[in-house]
């Protein structure tokens, strides 16, 4: 009989079936707290079918205990339903607050790292990106500087060893004309009588000995102010001198040995200068050398790392455009199962509140069903019927 009633709730909660309203049924017999009771459980479905259930009961078995166990039992399956509904909910609410944990721990190591590598990024491969440049720009500018010496100091060397090629040619050339000069001022001195104070002189020997003097005069001339004294003592010479005198002749000897040796010495002087000129030109030459195999050692260190740098930017910006879509995808997830469990949380919340508000009612009709007043009703509506 208990599984013939609950089988009869469970047809009419399912089938919706129309139930007799018992609103305004209230005769000259009815207890008015009864009737209020009843227009209150038939106001849901459930209510109105125990209700109802309790007519057809005491008609057919003129009681309504069997109702009452039937009831019961029915609101047994409901707790239930409503425990199971629990359990479920709970499995649910455990994966989605794993999940949350999971993707929240997820998106804050993607978090964690975008901030890591930004630190990296700004604060020590970008700045020392800009070093570099400062440093590959100082030292561009310095091999520059040092290319510009090389050819200043090739330009330097070439000059001075034009010069002393210049000098050493005039000196050997005026050398030259001076031995001739002298050679034929000997000639002149050795001629005629020894002892005699003047000498025989053809116009063609004082005519060779003319030429030769001017030509060490022209020589001497591109010597500079330091040789002024012995362009003066030249020009008097070529001057209207008396070359038969035999005294003259020697005096004219001793200057142009005096001057020979002076250009000799200044000759001299000149290969000295030029070793000593060669010798700091290798030296600057090396030093330069030198200092150009340490500009570009340096630079080349310099740009490697920069290319390295560059490199590790480069991945590091990768890293970063990753880490931000993998940040994005666990924050979509995370609010999709937050969206999702927030629509569940109140499909369950209404399913609980739902069973909860038949449980109530259920526990409403029981009390109902099993008072006096309300038994007097039905054997009313019984013996009126």
């Amino acid at each position: 009989m208990k599984r013939l009633y609950s089988a009869v709730m469970l047809l009419f909660l399912v089938s919706g079936t129309t139930v007799t309203n018992n609103q305004g049924v209230m005769d000259s017999y009815v207890n008015p707290g009864v009737q209020s009771s009843i227009d209150e459980l038939t106001q849901s479905k459930i209510g109105h079918m125990v209700i109802d259930l309790a007519e057809v009961t005491m008609r057919v078995t003129g009681a309504v205990d069997s109702l009452v166990e039937g009831v019961k039992a029915f609101g047994r399956q409901i707790e239930e339903r409503l425990n199971l509904e629990n359990t479920q909910w709970e499995v649910v609410e455990s994966e989605h607050n794993a999940k949350v944990i999971s993707l929240s721990s997820q998106a804050n190591q993607a978090e964690f790292d975008i901030n890591r590598e930004k630190k990296v990024l700004n604060s020590e491969l970008i700045p020392r990106l800009h070093e570099l440049d400062d440093i590959l720009l100082g030292l561009k500018a310095k091999q520059t500087d040092n290319t510009q010496s090389f050819k200043e100091a090739e330009a330097a060397r070439n000059t001075q060893h034009d010069s002393f090629v210049l000098t050493t040619t005039e000196f050997t050339d005026a050398l030259r004309n001076i031995d001739e000069a002298l050679d034929l001022l000997t000639d002149l001195f050795k001629s005629g009588e020894v002892r005699a104070a003047f000498i025989e002189v053809s116009d063609e020997q004082k005519h060779k000995v003319n030429k030769a003097l001017r030509q060490v005069k022209a020589n001497t001339e591109n010597f500079g102010h330091q040789y002024s004294s012995f362009i003066q003592a030249l020009t008097n010479l070529t001057e209207g001198i008396n070359f038969k005198d035999r005294q003259v002749l020697k005096e004219m000897c001793d200057f142009l040995n005096s001057l020979r040796l002076n250009i000799f010495d200044a000759l001299t002087k000149a290969y000295k200068d030029e070793d000593s000129q060669k010798q700091q030109d290798e030296l600057r030459r090396s030093q330069l050398t030198a200092e150009k195999a340490v500009f570009d050692q340096q630079y080349a260190d310099f740009y490697q790392e920069r290319e390295d740098k560059t490199v590790r930017i480069s991945d590091v910006e990768t890293l970063i455009s990753t880490r931000q879509a993998d940040l994005k995808a666990y924050q979509d997830r995370l609010r999709t199962e937050n969206n999702n469990y927030s629509a569940n949380l109140k499909i369950h919340d209404d399913i609980v509140s739902s069973v909860q508000q038949e449980l109530a009612v259920l526990a409403k009709a029981l009390q109902v069903v099993q008072t006096p007043p309300f038994l007097d009703f039905l054997n009313g509506r019984i013996a009126k019927a």
